[in-house]
C-alpha cells in the first residue's frame, strides 16, 4: 500500500490499516473529525505501523493527551522494522514536536529530499509561526513555495500555501488558493479556518459571518469533533461581536470557545480565550472576573509565559478581569526568567496590559509606540495578534487623550 501524498510505500502487512492512515491524514490535515479514531483502528490492525503511531502522537499532542508519550514510544519502536523515509519522518516529526528549535535545520534539509511529506511541513511551518520571529513571515511563504512542484494540487497545500500568501499580505492570491481548496474538499476545517483569517484581516466582518454561518450549515456535523472546530466558531463570533452584536457573540463563545468547551489544543484555546475576552474588554471598559477553567487554563500555560504569543494572551485575560495582582504576578515570573529579546517582549506587552488597568494610559501607549512592524511580527501567531495589539494600543492612546 501507497502513503498518499509521498508515493512511497507504507511498512505495514495490512491494507485496512493502509487505508485508515491515508484517511485520517486528509482528516488531521482538514482538522477535522475522526483521525484519532482512525489511527487508533489502524494501530489495533498492526502494532507495528510506526507512522501510524507517530500520527497519532502528533493528534494526541496538539490537543494535550495525558498518554501522548505512549504513541511516541509505540512509533519508536515500530520505527525498527520501517523503511528509512519512514524512520526519518518519525525522528524529524517527533523531534520538531518536542524540540522544534533544535529540529528546525535537521526538517528543512529532510523535506527537500521529501517536499511532499506535508505532516512534516505543517508542524515545521506551525513551528515557524510560533518560534521563528520578525521573519517568520516570509520564512513560512518561501518554505511552502520550496515544495509546491510536488504538492501543487493537493488541497491541504493549498490551503497552507493559501494562508501563508494571505499573512504575508498577498490576500488576493492567498484568497485564490484557499478558494481553490475549499473546492476540492470543502467540508476542511482548516481550509475555511484559512478564509476566516484572511477576511478578518480584510475588515469583512460581515462577509466573515454570511460565508461561517453556511458552511456551519453544511458542515457542522462532521466537523463537531475536530481540532479547529472551536476556533471557527471563534471566528464566527468575532465576526458577530464585530458586527455589534456582542450578545450574541459571547453566548457564542462561551458555548463553543472557552476553554471548557472547546475542541482546541492548549495553545489556540488560550488565544481564542484572551483574545476575544481582550477585545470585549477594550470595547467596553467593563473587567469581569475569570471563570474557574480560565483560571486553570492559564496555569496550564503558565510555564511558557516567556514567549511573547503566550504573555500577551495571559496578561490580556488579567486585563480583562482588571486584576493587577495578575498581571504583577506576570511581571515578577518574567523578571525572574531568561533575558533576551522575547523576554523584553513579553514584559513590554504585560507592562502596557499593566499601565492600562493601572488608569497609566500615557505610559502603555509609549511602551507600545516603541514597538516596531517587526517587533510585532515577533511576537508569534498570525496577523489576529498583530491587530490585538493595535487594539490595546489605540484604547491606550484614546484614554490618553481623555
Amino acid at each position: 500500500m501507497i502513503e498518499a501524498r509521498t508515493g512511497n510505500k507504507l511498512s505495514t502487512n495490512s491494507s485496512e490499516a493502509a487505508n485508515l492512515y491515508n484517511n485520517a491524514m486528509d482528516l488531521i490535515l482538514g482538522s477535522e473529525s475522526g483521525g484519532a479514531e482512525a489511527l487508533d483502528k489502524a494501530i489495533a490492525l498492526d502494532r507495528e505501523f510506526a507512522l501510524a503511531a507517530i500520527a497519532r502522537f502528533y493528534v494526541a499532542r496538539d490537543v494535550g493527551e495525558t498518554n501522548a508519550n505512549e504513541y511516541k514510544e509505540l512509533a519508536l519502536k515500530g520505527a525498527e522494522g520501517a523503511s528509512q523515509w519512514e524512520q526519518e519522518h518519525i525522528h524529524i516529526l517527533a523531534g520538531l514536536i518536542e524540540q522544534p528549535g533544535s529540529t528546525r535545520e535537521k526538517a528543512l534539509e529532510y523535506i527537500k529530499e521529501n517536499p511532499a511529506d506535508l505532516l512534516v511541513i505543517s508542524q515545521l511551518t506551525g513551528s515557524m509561526f510560533f518560534y521563528d520571529g520578525p521573519k517568520k513571515l516570509d520564512n513560512v511563504l518561501q518554505t511552502f513555495e520550496s515544495v509546491e512542484q510536488a504538492l501543487a494540487d493537493d488541497w491541504a497545500f493549498l490551503a497552507r500555501l493559501g494562508f501563508a500568501a494571505s499573512e504575508a499580505g498577498q490576500r488576493k492570491r492567498g484568497r485564490v488558493l484557499i478558494e481553490r481548496a475549499l473546492a476540492i474538499r470543502p467540508q476542511a476545517l482548516y481550509t475555511i479556518h484559512a478564509l476566516a483569517h484572511m477576511l478578518h484581516d480584510e475588515g469583512a466582518s460581515e462577509e466573515s459571518a454570511k460565508i461561517l454561518r453556511e458552511w456551519l450549515e453544511v458542515h457542522e456535523g462532521g466537523a463537531r469533533e475536530g481540532q479547529m472546530y472551536g476556533h471557527v466558531q471563534w471566528h464566527l463570533a468575532l465576526a458577530e461581536w464585530q458586527l455589534g452584536k456582542s450578545a450574541d457573540a459571547m453566548a457564542r463563545y462561551q458555548k463553543y470557545c472557552a476553554p471548557q468547551t472547546t475542541t482546541c489544543g492548549p495553545i489556540l484555546t488560550l488565544a481564542d480565550c484572551g483574545g476575544f475576552l481582550l477585545r470585549d474588554y477594550l470595547e467596553s471598559g467593563k473587567a469581569c472576573a475569570l471563570n474557574k477553567d480560565v483560571n486553570e487554563h492559564i496555569a496550564l500555560v503558565w510555564g511558557m509565559i516567556g514567549h511573547p504569543f503566550i504573555a500577551l494572551h495571559v496578561a490580556g485575560l488579567y486585563a480583562s478581569a482588571g486584576d493587577l495582582d495578575g498581571l504583577n504576578r506576570c511581571e515578577d515570573a518574567l523578571l525572574a526568567g531568561t533575558e533576551g529579546a522575547n523576554r523584553d517582549m513579553s514584559l513590554a506587552l504585560v507592562l502596557s496590559l499593566k499601565g492600562l488597568v493601572a488608569g497609566e494610559y500615557e505610559r502603555a501607549a509609549g511602551i507600545l509606540a516603541t514597538m516596531s512592524a517587526a517587533d510585532r511580527i515577533g511576537i508569534g501567531g498570525s496577523n489576529v495578534e498583530r491587530i490585538l495589539v493595535d487594539l490595546i494600543e489605540e484604547k491606550c492612546q484614546a484614554l490618553a487623550r481623555g
